[in-house]
């Protein structure tokens, strides 16, 4: 008897890990169900109420929707913050019709003014549902205008409690996604600093130019990590998982404070390396004599990026790159020994290069492991 092919156990494990890692990388999936179900639970709370509430019900999935957010705490402000919208609206509207003004000019009046005022700052985005609320509570709420302006804004916070019991009940960490973007700005900050080891190896500087094609794009990337952690940050509070997870969580922030800070030193160091080791300039910071220890020391920074996992860097290339630092401080005593420069330039390369290298493992600490690993 035949019947449909099994996948093998194997196979059917590595599936369901990488289904794993994509809905954990991915929250707005787990938004989306969230979302979904906070819609179809409110609006069948709205059906269960009696008139006139149960005849404007659809408000209610609205509020679960309009009020969404991926982290809990982000849930809760996007609710008060559409119910004060909503509540303003809803002022406008009594106003405007209290005033009994004529229609062209009601409509243009309430619009007008829901407008000014939901440009409040604290109100963010959810501003747009002023003009809004307005407008429903001015052109539907004619009849019964107290009435309307009860369901609206009740059924609309019906829904948004629904959204935030079901975020409560679905909570997110967003750590995944968080990780993904420290790695990120890592491994562009590791690649940056072999452009520039590249660069200073060839037999001659390059040129302005040519530095500039080696300089990579890490604003874009640095505030991608930023939004992530603190997506990730916001999704702690509230959130009944979060134990769980606290010492992983430590960790990535701490990466991400440490990242941030090397961000603008490597910036600092590209920057400086670009403008006074270029074929342009008849004076140089380096020279043929230093380029080769500043490249090996900045080939190593990269190297301690690289080997980064989870709160420490390799404690070998950790090693490698403080010597190699050393090596470019040695040879900088040797060049002023042999010159009536100071090589300031030059000495500030170098201690870029050690403040970035600070910036991941200290030496200090980097000196501390090595005494443990010798006495364990």
């Amino acid at each position: 008897m035949t019947g449909s092919p099994r996948l093998p156990v194997g196979a059917a494990r590595v599936w369901i890990a990488r289904g794993r890692r994509a809905w954990y990388r991915n929250p707005r999936w787990l938004l989306t169900v969230r979302t979904a179900a906070a819609a179809a639970v409110a609006w069948a709370l709205a059906q269960l109420l009696p008139s006139p509430l149960q005849d404007y019900s659809y408000y209610a999935p609205l509020g679960a929707v309009v009020t969404s957010s991926i982290t809990l705490a982000g849930s809760a402000r996007e609710s008060v913050r559409v119910l004060l919208a909503i509540l303003g609206g809803a002022v406008i509207g009594v106003v405007v019709d209290w005033l009994e003004a004529p229609g062209l000019l009601a409509i243009a009046l309430v619009v007008a003014l829901g407008t000014l005022a939901g440009g409040w700052r604290r109100l963010g985005a959810a501003g747009s549902w002023v003009p809004t609320s307005a407008l429903f509570v001015l052109v539907l709420g004619q009849q019964d205008t107290g009435g309307y302006v009860l369901a609206y804004a009740g059924l609309v916070l019906l829904g948004a409690v629904v959204g935030l019991a079901m975020t409560a009940l679905l909570p997110p960490l967003a750590l995944t996604p968080a990780d993904e973007e420290v790695t990120r700005l890592r491994e562009t900050l590791a690649v940056q600093l072999t452009a520039l080891a590249e660069g200073l190896r060839q037999q001659h500087p390059p040129t302005r130019d040519e530095w500039r094609a080696r300089s990579h794009a890490i604003d874009p990337v640095l505030v991608q990590m930023r939004t992530a952690v603190q997506q990730a940050d916001d999704a702690r509070r509230g959130n009944r998982r979060v134990r769980k997870y606290q010492q992983q969580a430590d960790r990535l922030y701490a990466q991400a404070r440490a990242l941030e800070s090397l961000a603008f030193l490597v910036e600092d160091l590209t920057e400086l390396i670009a403008e006074t080791e270029v074929a342009e300039h008849q004076k140089v910071a380096l020279g043929p004599s230093l380029r080769p220890a500043a490249a090996e020391a900045l080939d190593r920074l990269a190297d301690v990026l690289r080997t980064i996992d989870g709160a420490a860097a390799d404690a070998g290339t950790t090693r490698d790159a403080y010597a190699a630092l050393h090596r470019l401080t040695g040879d900088l005593r040797e060049a002023r020994r042999g010159s009536d420069d100071d090589l300031f330039t030059a000495s500030s390369i170098a201690e870029a290069i050690r403040r970035c290298l600070a910036a991941v493992v200290p030496e200090e600490l980097a000196r501390q492991d090595d005494r443990d690993r010798g006495t364990s």
